[in-house]
């Protein structure tokens, strides 16, 4: 009889694991540490919540990786456990990137349903403010990831929807927006702003020592005793503060020089392993799209793709428009997710004389 061969992996290389999902983005830690003073700061700010008052509106900014989404999703988890009066709803405006489509999940959140096609975002404006009108239990309080996002593509109104939302929509609720962009504030609505940036915490990038601190304790559950090399996290934490003090880059970096090691039939995660993964993600990542195309939705992937096959001659947004068959709706969708993907750096778009007009030609945009 022929042998179990995952039987057969776990005994011979079982001994780098414990649980390694716990170095994964989307793993959810009891405690952030280097970001105690950001932790008490934004508690402050959604006590209210625990009371079913509705809090003020807040502005998390900062680098890739310093904790500004895990410690919203933290604090709205503990907020939830003490009070039934909170409604936490988390939205990445990468996946969610329109007023409608937010809109929507949140009608949704406080459950009541709409229509998904077909009907325009004043309509779902009209039911928010039906669900004001009755006896509300729930305090929503949404978190927007990305909400640069939003600007990008011409959406800003939702900003305004959800910062003055008992005027705006008929029901109290509170934004929490997270942005990688530092200087946001000068985009938005000069409503907005007055709103948004008068809480706003800025997310300094992650020292040497506070990766070191973080990898050190996500190390004691992932790994097993002894699976470590004493020189591992200061490199993974070293890495990640070149990176700009990108607590995942690290944290990603740890973890693939484990899988490394497991793969190896190693019984240690050595610096060797280490090296080698770094050496490795650096000749993968060949392209701002590659690098971000976790990132993206199946539509956006289909837009680089197709932008990407036209080679140096680009591609102009009517072509692409042909491609998708799009009609005059679909062709605004199109030009809001380009402008997106033009924000974050993955293409560039030069204004074109053609028949009829300007239009746009779009190509990859290049590193360096």
């Amino acid at each position: 009889m022929a042998s179990n061969v995952f039987r057969q992996m776990a005994s011979e290389g079982g001994s780098i694991f414990r649980d390694e999902s716990v170095l994964r983005p989307e793993f959810m830690p009891d405690e952030l540490p280097g970001r105690e003073r950001e932790m008490g700061e934004l508690a402050a700010y959604l006590q209210p919540a625990a009371r079913g008052q509705a809090p003020p509106s807040v502005l998390l900014s900062g680098p890739p990786g310093t904790g500004k989404t895990t410690m919203a999703r933290l604090l709205l988890k503990q907020l939830s456990e003490v009070s039934r009066h909170a409604l936490p709803l988390y939205i990445n405006c990468w996946e969610t990137s329109t007023r409608f489509g937010i809109l929507n999940e949140l009608v949704m959140a406080l459950g009541d349903m709409m229509p998904r096609r077909g009907i325009a975002a004043d309509e779902v404006v009209a039911r928010l403010k039906e669900i004001g009108r009755r006896e509300q239990k729930s305090l929503p309080i949404v978190v927007l990831d990305e909400m640069d996002r939003l600007l990008a593509g011409h959406e800003g109104q939702v900003l305004y929807d959800l910062s003055r939302s008992s005027e705006a929509l008929g029901l109290p609720c509170a934004l929490i927006g997270i942005t990688n962009d530092s200087e946001i504030a000068l985009k938005l609505d000069a409503r907005v702003r007055s709103s948004l940036t008068n809480h706003h915490l800025q997310f300094k990038p992650y020292t040497p020592a506070q990766l070191k601190a973080i990898l050190s304790e996500r190390a004691k559950r992932a790994f097993n005793p002894s699976a470590l090399d004493s020189e591992v996290i200061p490199l993974c934490a070293a890495v990640g503060a070149k990176a700009g003090g990108d607590c995942r880059v690290a944290l990603q970096l740890l973890l693939s020089a484990g899988r490394a090691a497991e793969r190896q039939g190693a019984r240690q995660v050595l610096v060797s392993h280490v090296k080698a993964e770094q050496a490795s993600a650096m000749d993968t990542a060949a392209t701002p799209a590659e690098r971000k195309s976790a990132d993206l939705d199946e539509m956006d992937k289909k837009i680089i793709e197709r932008i990407k096959k036209a080679g140096a001659s680009g591609l102009s947004s009517g072509d692409l428009y042909s491609f998708f068959k799009a009609n005059e709706s679909e062709q605004r969708t199109l030009r809001n997710r380009l402008a997106r993907l033009e924000s974050g750096g993955l293409v560039e778009g030069e204004g074109i004389d053609a028949s009829g007009g300007r239009t746009r030609r779009w190509k990859i945009r290049k590193t360096g």
